[in-house]
C-alpha cells in the first residue's frame, strides 16, 4: 500500500482525534492534526493531502488559509470536508490543487469510497466542479509570455472592476460572491502580474489590461 502524507488542519480535539484514528483503521493512512499556521514547516512529501473541515473555519479565517495553501508546493493537494455547497464552484477553485470535496451529510461510507479514489490519484468532485476545475486548470496553466492572459476569467472580472470600486465588498457585490472570495482572487492576481497592492495593480491594468 502507498502511504500518504495526510494532514488535517485544526485542533487537537478529541472529535479530530476520532477522525484521524478512524482514517487510519479504515485506510491505512496516519493523519497528523496540525493548526493553518504551522502548515509552511511541515515537511510534505510529492503526495501530500491536506484536510479542511470547512465546518470548523471562519470566514475571517478563509482568506488566509488559502493564501498559506496557495504558498505549498503545487503537487500538495487540497480536500474540503463538511462543506455547507458543494456545488459553488466560485468558493470551491480558490482551494488550490482540489482533490476531494465532501458534504456535510456525507456518511462515512462514501466518504471512505471517496478518500479512496483521492488517494488514488483520482478526483471526487460534483460533476458541475469537475467540469468547470478543468478548465479552470487549462486557462491558469495555458503557456504563454503575455502575464494577463494566464489570469482566468473570474479573475480578469474582478481586474475590470478595479478603477471603478473602491473596496472588496463593492466588486463582490457587483460579482454576487462573498468578500473573502475576492481577497484570495486579488492575493492570486497579484502574484501573477507582479505586483504588491491596488495601486501598483492599477498601473498594470492601464497599462495591459
Amino acid at each position: 500500500m502507498v502511504m500518504h502524507t495526510l494532514v488535517l488542519l485544526g485542533k487537537n480535539s478529541i472529535q479530530n482525534s476520532i477522525f484521524c484514528n478512524y482514517v487510519d483503521k479504515t485506510l491505512g493512512q496516519r493523519v497528523n492534526i496540525i493548526k493553518c499556521e504551522a502548515l509552511p514547516n511541515q515537511p510534505l512529501s510529492s503526495n501530500s493531502f491536506i484536510m479542511i473541515d470547512m465546518s470548523s473555519v471562519s470566514d475571517a479565517d478563509i482568506c488566509e488559509w488559502q493564501n498559506i495553501l496557495h504558498d505549498l508546493p503545487s503537487n500538495t493537494s487540497t480536500v474540503l470536508l463538511n462543506v455547507a455547497d458543494i456545488h459553488d464552484k466560485d468558493n470551491i477553485l480558490l482551494w488550490p490543487n482540489c482533490a476531494g470535496v465532501f458534504a456535510a451529510d456525507t456518511s462515512l461510507d462514501e466518504f471512505i469510497l471517496g478518500m479512496k479514489k483521492v488517494l488514488n490519484g483520482e478526483y471526487w468532485l460534483p460533476r458541475t466542479v469537475m467540469a468547470e476545475l478543468l478548465q479552470h486548470y487549462r486557462t491558469d496553466f495555458k503557456p504563454s509570455e503575455q502575464p494577463n492572459t494566464l489570469l482566468t476569467s473570474r479573475e480578469r472580472d474582478v481586474l475590470a472592476l478595479l478603477p471603478n470600486c473602491k473596496s472588496n465588498i463593492e466588486i463582490a457585490d457587483a460579482l454576487f460572491v462573498s468578500e473573502h472570495t475576492i481577497k484570495s482572487h486579488l492575493y492570486k492576481i497579484f502574484k501573477k502580474i507582479n505586483v504588491k497592492n491596488r495601486l501598483q495593480a492599477m498601473s498594470w491594468i492601464k497599462e495591459n489590461f
